[in-house]
């Protein structure tokens, strides 16, 4: 019997499994593959993503591990570019672009020392009930016997397409559809080029160096582009390249170690992510859009959430339904900036007058860049440096969205 069971062993299972653990939880950290391996991703980490990895001992870790300090990125929209970087998190100023493969078995091991169990290879296919609370998970090693685990609290962590989520029932109360399509890939040879996000009307092109020097190119398209995209994703990728001056060339410089990698499944929402005895964590309850890079970042922050809140619940400071309850609400309260800063940029619309004028400002005083760039990091709320920031943040239409429930206050 353990405290709690972790499915998915990620960027968001494999810390709160780890915090959970360290807290002196058991607990179970369960997953269908095992480490390292590779999954779809951004590969971005802002400050506040790595001030949690520094808070958390394992910053150091990344950096042993290839994943060099990024310390400037140039933001291009056209007509205007700047170059910066946000204001520090929690003293940590860097940002990072780890490869998959790295971070998750980072996470996954310090878990392990934590004291949870790792349990690679095993799938899990439904939930355990009893007296109407989640109760455990069912499921099997590959070719193996389907066995049961038990837990007073199970956590989906096992991505977008959810088998928790599914199975509990998590109702999707905020979505907008699918706004982009996007081909990545890596690149040697192209240690000349720095971290870089190119706007353009209908294409965003972003640039990151990774581990073992490499560079990641992403481009996005709209999203019913995708079908001719998918045709010819080379040439639709040169094609994107050619609308930043020198890009097209400084690539054509290096060589493609990988083929493309690509996907139009991008929804925008916000899942149901407590009930009796179960709980959702990164993906599985609130994903967006890739374009701001923010999804790891925002992982981390639900797992430190969350394992807040199932320690006070399972430790007798609040009842844990109302503990769960408030993990919730207060995720959503953290996020709801950056999905509408997502949202904003997923469009891949034209430069406005406005904003363009607005950028030219910035980019001639550098104290504004550094806020404009800490917008874009999702440390700082348009509200307080765009001048309408509506632009930028404006409340999604055509969305749903459940009354939240109340917090109560927890016992000390």
């Amino acid at each position: 019997m353990y405290d709690v069971i972790v499915v998915g062993a990620r960027c968001a299972g494999a810390p709160l499994a780890m915090l959970l653990a360290r807290a002196g939880h058991r607990v179970a950290l369960v997953d269908r593959t095992s480490f390292p391996s590779d999954t779809m991703s951004t590969h971005f980490l802002w400050q506040r993503g790595a001030a949690r990895l520094h808070a958390w001992g394992l910053l150091g870790r990344l950096r042993e591990r290839g994943c060099e300090p990024i310390r400037e990125i140039t933001f291009d929209v056209g007509p205007v570019q700047m170059t910066g970087i946000g204001p520090a998190v929690s003293g940590v100023a860097d940002t990072y672009c780890p490869r998959r493969t790295v971070l998750d078995t980072l996470l996954a091991e310090a878990a392990m020392e934590a004291g949870a169990e790792l349990i690679e290879g095993f799938a899990v296919r439904d939930v355990l009930w009893s007296a109407g609370q989640v109760a455990g998970v069912r499921g099997h090693r590959q070719g193996g016997a389907e066995s049961a685990m038990q837990a007073r609290v199970v956590v989906g962590a096992d991505g977008l397409h959810s088998t928790i989520a599914r199975r509990v029932g998590a109702r999707t109360y905020q979505q907008v559809q699918p706004l982009t399509a996007v081909y990545y890939s890596y690149w040697s040879g192209l240690g000349n080029l720095g971290a870089a996000f190119h706007a353009r009307p209908g294409r965003l092109i972003l640039v990151w160096p990774t581990n073992d020097d490499l560079t990641c190119i992403y481009v996005a398209w709209p999203q019913q582009e995708f079908h001719y995209v998918r045709r010819d994703p080379e040439g639709s990728f040169q094609s994107a390249l050619g609308l930043v001056p020198g890009l097209r060339d400084a690539v054509a410089s290096g060589h493609r170690e990988q083929r493309f990698t690509g996907t139009r499944n991008l929804p925008n929402l916000y899942r149901t992510s407590a009930g009796p005895g179960w709980a959702l964590a990164g993906d599985a309850g609130h994903h967006k859009d890739p374009s701001t890079g923010m999804g790891m970042s925002d992982a981390f922050l639900a797992a430190e959430q969350l394992a807040h809140a199932i320690h006070n619940g399972l430790a007798g400071h609040q009842p844990l339904d109302d503990a769960l309850a408030c993990y919730q609400n207060r995720r959503d309260a953290l996020t709801a900036n950056s999905f509408k800063l997502t949202l904003t940029t997923a469009r891949l619309a034209p430069l406005s007058a406005r904003l363009e004028a607005f950028y030219r400002t910035a980019a001639d005083q550098p104290e504004l860049a550094r806020q404009v760039f800490g917008v874009l990091a999702g440390s700082i709320p348009a509200a307080e440096v765009y001048p309408d920031h509506t632009e930028i943040t404006p409340r999604p239409a055509g969305q749903s969205r459940a009354r939240p429930a109340p917090c109560r206050a927890s016992r000390a």
